[in-house]
């Protein structure tokens, strides 16, 4: 089982789709070829923050102004894993159809479709059909793969594809394939540091 597809009950992954402005200076995220900027990341944070179902919620008057950089890291990490699955998605040519989208609500939710409604409806509707969409391609990866074939291939994958976080949202360990947050809370409003990635 996919170490990262229990995004609603824990913390796991999910895909930005903000409708921040490309940051091509200096992104958010990078995964191979893929950028995600720094407004997307903070929207998708948004949308996990924002949402009751989840275990990222925050009630407004704690949110204020700051985000928990553990969420922000689960969350950046949950981006790094969808997009390494979705890139492979891509190059195994595979296909989304009705099929595999209910093998994915079925995953996270174990059949119970109030439950679906409920955590689904507490996102905007276009990121709910794209987070189900990116579980969806991560089970046909894995499908396609089969058990021991998928796991070597995470593996191998998140350690040589190229990964860089920008430092305002932590960086990322190689070794341990994981995000590493910097210390304290993430104030949305502060400007990104300028760096390389490397």
């Amino acid at each position: 089982m996919p170490r990262p597809l229990r995004a609603l009950a824990a913390a796991s992954l999910v895909v930005a789709l903000g409708a921040g402005c490309a940051d091509d200076v200096s992104p958010g995220v990078e995964v191979g070829s893929a950028k995600v900027s720094i407004d997307e990341v903070l929207d998708e944070v948004a949308e996990w923050t924002g949402n009751e179902a989840t275990s990222f919620h925050q009630e407004p008057s704690d949110a204020s102004d700051t985000y928990p950089m553990e969420v922000v890291g689960s969350l950046v990490q949950q981006r790094v894993e969808l997009e390494v699955h979705r890139q492979h998605f891509a190059e195994l040519d595979l296909q989304l159809d009705d099929a595999i989208r209910a093998q994915a609500l079925q995953f996270l939710f174990q059949g119970d479709t109030s439950a679906a409604e409920q955590a689904l409806g507490g996102f905007s509707e276009e990121y709910a059909e794209e987070y189900v969409d990116d579980i969806a391609r991560q089970l046909a990866v894995q499908t396609e793969l089969g058990q021991q074939g998928y796991g070597e291939w995470r593996a191998e994958a998140l350690r040589t594809t190229r990964i860089r976080v920008n430092p305002r949202f932590g960086s990322w360990d190689p070794v341990a394939q994981a995000v590493v947050g910097p210390e304290g809370p993430l104030d949305p409003a502060a400007p990104a540091l300028e760096t390389d990635g490397a």
